[in-house]
Parts: C-alpha cells; sequence; structure tokens
C-alpha cells in the first residue's frame, strides 16, 4: 500500500539544534545529551553529564517523543527517540530535535527514521569532504510516507513487538550459549 508523503516540516512543531556547552561531571544543571550517549539504541541517563544551567532554554528541554538526529561526523543521520529522560534534559549542538505534532506517532516516525528510504535520502542529503553532516534544513524537508494515525500506531506496535521478539529470542540463545559452557 502507498501512502501519500510529507515533509518532516509539515508534521514537526519544531526542528531545532542543541544547546552549546561543556559537559561537567559535576551534578549541577541538566542531564546534557550527546550523540555518545546514544549507544545501542538506548541512553544510559545515569551516565550522562550535565551542563551549565545558563546556557539552557526552556525550548532546549527534551520531551518523550522526541527525536535526535547526530547532524555531523561518523554518525551522521542516527536518530534517537526519547521514550524517558531525566526531568530538565536537554540536548547538545551536534543533535538536532525533531519535535512533531499530534497528528503522528513518534514511534512510526521514528520507525521510518531507521529504514533504508531514509537513510537513502541521508545518504543523497549529506555534505561535507572529510566529514558528511546534515543540517536542519535538509531534515525539514526529508519525505516521510504518512498514513492516517491508526495505522501508523498499528505499524509502529507490529515493529515494536517483532524487536521484543527478537530481544527475547537473543537472550534465550545468549543464556543457552553460557549454560553450555558450564
Amino acid at each position: 500500500m502507498t501512502f501519500p508523503r510529507v515533509r518532516v516540516e509539515e508534521v514537526a512543531e519544531s526542528v531545532s539544534y542543541g544547546v552549546t556547552a561543556s559537559a561537567t561531571e559535576e551534578p549541577v544543571g541538566p542531564k546534557f545529551l550527546r550523540i555518545t550517549d546514544i549507544q545501542h539504541g538506548q541512553v544510559d541517563w545515569n551516565t550522562v553529564p550535565w551542563c551549565d544551567p545558563t546556557t539552557v532554554s526552556e525550548d532546549d528541554r527534551l520531551l518523550p517523543g522526541d527525536i535526535v538526529f547526530a547532524r555531523t561526523g561518523a554518525t551522521t543521520g542516527k536518530s534517537y527517540m526519547i521514550r524517558d529522560c531525566p526531568e530538565g534534559a536537554v540536548f547538545a549542538s551536534y543533535l538536532i530535535r525533531v519535535r512533531l505534532g499530534s497528528s503522528v506517532s513518534p514511534s512510526y516516525v521514528s520507525r521510518f527514521f531507521q529504514s533504508a528510504d531514509y537513510w537513502a535520502q541521508i545518504r543523497r542529503d549529506a555534505r561535507g569532504a572529510a566529514q558528511p553532516g546534515v543540517n536542519a534544513t535538509k531534515l525539514k524537508g526529508l519525505q516521510v510516507p504518512l498514513p492516517p494515525l491508526a495505522e501508523q500506531k498499528r505499524i509502529a506496535g507490529i515493529l515494536d513487538a517483532a524487536d521484543a521478539l527478537r530481544t527475547k529470542r537473543r537472550e534465550s540463545i545468549e543464556h543457552q550459549i553460557g549454560r553450555a559452557h558450564v
């Protein structure tokens, strides 16, 4: 089934760059999410540093459903959907945040940002001689197939269930291998 395609900017409330600040291990200010804190599709918020609160505005805060993107370097285009985060957490300047409007499912759009279609658009739009990059303007112009909201949620649910099944299967295999070596 083919769905109409829309540009990210048509379904986003905002597309914005992160905070320019230095990370600190001192537990003052908000948690400061960087590209390097996103590993294997997850964030361990216990290891995320903080940053100077004077460099942060209310608009910089992360919320569940926000999707952040690496905008430069070897991880250009890598994305991560915020499912939960410490209150007041912000994101670093090498990330771009997309906050979607109510007409779309963040889970669905996040899943699209893992697809071959998405990666083809990123590779086409990435610019830079030594380090490729994608800016907010390019990100806003990406084309997303957009079924009705109920269908978006159904698709994301099926993919979430498949991932959960793969994870359980992988854990079971690892457990079996571990028992075989005892």
